[in-house]
This record gives C-alpha cells, structure tokens and sequence, in this order.
C-alpha cells in the first residue's frame, strides 16, 4: 500500500534534529524533489525525502560530498553499493593507520616529558658515543628567542611537513667567538629540532656520530653560560681535544612549561681522544 504521508520542513527538521537551511540545500543540489502544498506552496516532503535525508545523513559520515551522495541515489544498485563500501574500507583503515601513528606520535613524546621531568639534576659531566642523529634544521643564523616560531612555521610551509614542538627538542649551535662576553647568554648560529620521534624523511640536517661530553641542567638558560667553561676544562683535564661547536639541547623549555625552575636543558660538546 503506498504511503501517502507528507511532512513539513519543520517536522523533518526535529526528526532528523537538522537546521531548515540543510534541507533547502539538500534540495538545490538535486537530491530532495520536494512537492508543493496547491493552497499555499508550502514544501511537503514525503516518505521517499524520509529515506533520502536518512542516506545523506549516513553518507556524509562517511565523509561523501553531496554530489557523490546524489550521483550515488541515482544510480544505486547491488555493484554499486559495493563498490561504495569497499572504498570506504579502504579509507577507513587508512584513517586507522594515522591514527595509530598519531597515538604512538604522542605517546612517546608524552614518554619523553616524563622521564626528563625525573631526571636527576645533578650537573654532572658525562662522556657519551653517540650514533648519527637526524634532525630539522630551521634557521642556519642567529635567531633572537621570539622569531624562532615565526621561522619554525615559515619553514613548516615551505617544507609542507608537520614539526611538533611539544615533547620535540629545539636545539641550538652555541656561537662562542660572536658572543657578548657582558650577556648572560651565548649568541647562536642556527635553530633546528631534534626528536628520535621525527621520521627520516622529514630530517634535513645530520649530527654526527661520536664521543660528546654532556650535561643536563634544571632552570634558566643563563646557567649554560656558567655551566660551559667547566666543560672545556674537563676536556682539557681528560686528555680530550674539543671538535666542535657546543650545542643546546632545550629538552623542556617554554613549549612545555612558562616556568624556568621545571627546564630541562642539555649542553653537548663534541670531543675526541687525543
């Protein structure tokens, strides 16, 4: 028995909990052919709009645009049909992947954070071989502190690649000939990310492998500049010979916290046995 019920857009709108101007939209495109009341012109929907607005509301959850739901109405079979789900499969374990990296993504960054936040704050100097560390390098020239992130996103949309800041390191090469001696900090001669969490294929820039004496410190970064010089001496006093530039590794700085007393910084000083 065929079902001669009509709604009104308003019915339709509390039924489905959807606003008028959907509905109309539904319409303009070409999916909803709604009659006309012959007294007053009014929209009447009827049960077949009922079933429509039912599959548009399914099918844009699964992200179709309203033309592919429409060219999907009009050309529905058992094929069809099919075919629509096994793309959907398809982009829905796509969608899984991401988001299982996504959630590795921040659980090791989360991990990280957390085992910094522990770390003894002893000051004490160590000697450590390091394997090749790829990082991002940013800016290779001095950067006062506030335009780093203007130049982390220049280079984010240039590069076209996400750089999390978060639980990621921002390291800097410390500039030592450049710097003013009256300046409680070290001038820097570039800016890049380090994270053992950045993929390969997003890193520009390589650290090389070998021995680095190493020192973590709580607080302000000013201590750097107290903290080097007894660096330099225990090389010289260990027979090493210093090969390169010291950098600063600003594991937990003010991308994780506003308060200094919670950083957590790293100096590395590249060495070599004599």
């Amino acid at each position: 028995m065929r079902n001669n019920k009509t709604f009104k857009i308003g019915e339709l709108c509390k039924l489905f909990e959807i606003g008028a101007d959907s509905i109309r939209y539904y319409e303009k495109v070409g999916i909803l052919h709604p009659l006309r009341d012959e007294n007053n012109n009014y929209r009447l929907y009827t049960i077949e709009d009922v079933r429509k607005i039912t599959l548009i509301r399914e099918l844009l959850n699964l992200n179709f645009t309203t033309e592919q739901i429409r060219q999907y109405d009009e050309n529905r079979n058992l094929a069809v049909t099919l075919e629509l789900l096994t793309k959907e499969l398809s982009i829905a374990d796509e969608e899984l992947k991401k988001c299982q990296e996504k959630r590795q993504n921040i659980k090791q960054r989360l991990q990280t954070i957390q085992n910094l936040s522990n770390l003894p704050a002893t000051e004490e100097i160590h000697i450590l071989d390091l394997p090749e560390r790829n990082c991002v390098m940013v800016n290779d020239s001095n950067l006062p502190d506030a335009q780093v992130d203007y130049y982390l996103t220049k280079y984010i949309h240039s590069a076209g690649k996400q750089i999390d800041t978060i639980g990621a390191c921002d390291c800097y090469t410390l500039d030592l000939p450049g710097s003013n001696p009256d300046s409680l900090y070290y001038r820097t001669k570039n800016v890049f990310f380090y994270s053992a969490h950045i993929p390969k294929k997003d890193c520009n820039y390589l650290l090389p492998e070998g021995k680095y004496l190493s020192i973590y410190y709580r607080g302000p970064l000013k201590k750097t500049k107290e903290l080097l010089p007894g660096m330099y001496a225990y090389a010289t006093s260990h027979h090493l010979n210093v090969t390169g530039e010291p950098i600063e590794f600003c594991h937990i700085d003010n991308y994780e916290t506003h308060l200094e007393d919670e950083f957590v910084i790293e100096i590395q000083l590249p060495v070599s046995a004599r």
